[in-house]
């Protein structure tokens, strides 16, 4: 396979294997992978090696030995570097521009005939060795501009031929083109099943295809932006830190276009992370130009072609997303989780399906040199293969809701399947079977978010189906989506336990228990929420702890636990309440058993929000709250007082069931609920 595939794309690939491990990590990979395969012979490989990493050394200019560097250049009035070039045109002046970051000078003068020669230099550069003179003569509007590049070697590809790469593939089995594409992104197919190996192979949908908008959740070490840093330098990848509008967007004070407007794809690695100075505005501005490729600011709209890559960690349970998430958003920061927002994300890949990165992962065969991959995945993204087979399906919904399918719904799937239809079957040769197996995975992406949106917004968003229907045979076919089948479940405490207290909420138009556990460790005072807990329960959070701060005395704690101790506050399973507040009465219960050591009783639930003088407030979804707890087995409810009335017209059943005790004070839940307590003494 691999003679095979060096004498197809003879100058376009290299053997990946040698690219790990070189020493010279300071280098991007794709211009190491282009000396590889210019100076060094498989049979000796090592000796090569050696003498590149040497001329790299002895060229290479470090940016702490930039004035050095300059200096030496002007002593001895010529020099070579190896460095990036990048090449500007400045219009006022008629003229090009160099910039070599390396010596920190943007004004070196450089012959028209190297940038016709590479006109890769003007979008984006060209790594290279410079050949370099110095002139004190050379004067531009009465300025010294000494220095002048002479000649210029690049260490990459100069020359793409895109129709020369679509015509080659029909030389190669789907199959064994896959197996090249993988290898191409640097890891080893042949430690990943086929659907693994397509999964992975969507983290290049972004590259290929303009304003696709996807999100990846996946645990840690899944290599999830590994490709976007090691394969496309047309992607940014902002990990973490600030993200401003002027930084993404436009620059309103000097007009400069961010980067959405000159990349091909933006990455927000971390997203959880992520500091956004103004979280609305971001928002405002995103939706926008994710549902129309335009961004405004101040009176410039601007059209722009990057997709957007929201990237963050999600925990797991064996292979499927950990139980504790009622709706696999939740990761995300709370300003994110709005609906009209996460509507307008095309895919959401299951990056729990894609294994983890270890040290055999990585590729150990031939792939398509880094940089020519790269190029060809740009220039992908100008032309349109699915307008050819358009008419070889229909884009249906199999569970004929009323609603059917959106606009946004056909428009996801048709993205992402351009997308894929470009990467595995770039000459456009597809079979109704291999069309259908692009079409399923692009179907399962999108009705992953149509799910969630279902489970956060259930009278909005109708439970749809997505599916596809093939024009030649009638055949009509639906993705299975594997993590469709997590179950969220909350098991009752088998005894009673210090900390862990039952709370009731209300979620869509059904109630469910949620389980809290507290524990009090030595620290400086601090309440920490865990998990998946939102702003609605922070508050809560906060009142059940000004609270007891304000009451510490009457409940027998000592007032030194807001200096000697931290509480930490865990929800193992959150829905997001939409009755507002409800779980002051549980997040204090559970604190004052952590502080005094005592046990809560594990056959009773609870609800009600406080003030912070313990008075308990009448909430929300009563009725719905109480069924929850009948169904889980719980045998007392303590509920506000003002509730009582509206839970008593349940059925006559579940009055019998399950005891309902009324409370007005916090005082009354913290006698009923703890052991050891003034009631249960």
């Amino acid at each position: 396979m691999n003679e095979k595939l060096k004498e197809i794309f003879k100058g376009k690939v290299v053997n990946k294997a040698h690219t790990i491990n070189t020493g010279v990590d300071e280098f991007p990979r794709y211009v190491l992978e282009y000396l590889i395969d210019n100076y060094c012979d498989e049979d000796t490989f090592h000796e090569d090696m050696e003498k590149v990493v040497r001329r790299l050394k002895e060229t290479f200019v470090y940016g702490a030995e930039a004035e050095k560097i300059r200096h030496y250049i002007r002593e001895n009035r010529k020099h070579s570097v190896i460095a990036s070039l990048d090449v500007r045109l400045v219009e006022t002046e008629d003229k090009y521009w160099a910039t070599i970051s390396a010596l920190n000078e943007i004004f070196v003068n450089i012959p028209e005939t190297i940038v016709r020669q590479y006109p890769m230099l003007l979008s984006g550069g060209m790594w290279g060795t410079i050949d370099l003179t110095y002139d004190e003569t050379e004067i531009f509007n009465k300025k010294i501009r000494p220095f002048k590049i002479t000649a210029f070697t690049p260490f990459q590809v100069s020359i793409i031929n895109l129709d020369e790469y679509i015509q080659k593939r029909a030389e190669l089995k789907t199959d064994e083109w896959i197996d090249i594409l993988v290898n191409s992104c640097g890891l080893d197919p042949e430690k990943m099943n086929r659907r693994q190996k397509l999964l992975y192979l969507c983290r290049c949908i972004p590259l290929v295809e303009t304003n696709v908008n996807m999100i990846e959740l996946a645990p840690r070490e899944t290599g999830k932006t590994y490709l976007y840093r090691n394969v496309s330098y047309y992607a940014h990848v902002l990990s973490g830190g600030k993200a401003t509008p002027a930084q993404l967007f436009i620059n309103l004070n000097s007009g400069k276009i961010g980067e959405v407007g000159v990349r091909d794809a933006v990455v927000f690695d971390e997203i959880a992370n992520t500091d956004f100075t103004d979280p609305k505005a971001f928002v405002s501005i995103m939706q926008g130009y994710m549902q129309d490729a335009k961004f405004s600011r101040g009176k410039k709209e601007i059209l722009a072609f990057a997709s957007l890559v929201f990237v963050g960690n999600i925990d797991v349970q064996g292979t499927l997303p950990h139980e504790k998430y009622y709706h696999l958003f939740e990761p995300l920061p709370d300003f994110l989780q709005v609906i009209a927002f996460l509507d307008r994300i095309h895919a959401y890949l299951p990056g729990w399906e894609i294994p983890k990165l270890r040290p055999d992962s990585y590729s150990k065969d031939y792939g398509f040199i880094t940089d020519y991959f790269c190029e060809i995945m740009h220039e992908l993204r100008k032309i349109d293969l699915l307008g050819a087979v358009r008419s070889r399906f229909e884009l249906i919904d199999n569970a004929r809701t009323a609603q059917g399918l959106s606009g946004r719904d056909q428009r996801a799937v048709i993205k992402t399947s351009s997308a894929l239809l470009k990467l595995l079957y770039p000459n456009g040769a597809i079979s109704d079977e291999e069309l259908e197996e692009i079409l399923l995975i692009s179907c399962e992406l999108r009705q992953r978010v149509r799910e969630q949106l279902h489970f956060i917004a259930p009278g909005e968003y109708d439970r749809v189906k997505l599916g596809i229907k093939l024009t030649s045979t009638g055949k009509i076919a639906v993705p299975s989506l594997p993590d469709a089948n997590r179950v969220q479940k909350i098991t009752l405490p088998e005894n009673p336990a210090i900390g862990e207290v039952i709370g009731l909420a209300v979620e869509a138009d059904h109630g469910c228990i949620l389980r809290f556990e507290m524990q009090a460790t030595k620290g400086s005072g601090r309440i920490v929420p865990l998990g998946s807990i939102h702003r609605v329960m922070r508050e809560s959070i906060e009142a059940a702890a000004q609270y007891i701060k304000a009451k510490h005395e009457d409940i027998g704690i000592g007032a030194e636990w807001r200096k000697n101790y931290d509480i930490a506050v865990l929800a193992t399973f959150m829905g997001v309440p939409k009755e507002g507040p409800s779980a002051g009465i549980t997040i204090v219960t559970g604190i004052v058993s952590a502080l005094k050591g005592l046990p809560i009783r594990n056959d009773l639930a609870m609800t009600g929000e406080i003030t912070i003088m313990g008075k308990i407030l009448a909430v929300g979804g009563i009725q719905q709250k109480v069924r929850a707890a009948y169904d889980a087995g719980i045998k007392e409810v303590l509920l506000p007082e003002d509730n009582l009335q509206e839970a008593q017209g349940l059925p006559a059943y579940i009055l019998e069931a399950i005891k309902l005790t009324p409370v007005k004070f916090i005082e009354q839940v913290l006698d009923i609920s703890i052991l050891g307590s003034k009631k249960n003494g």
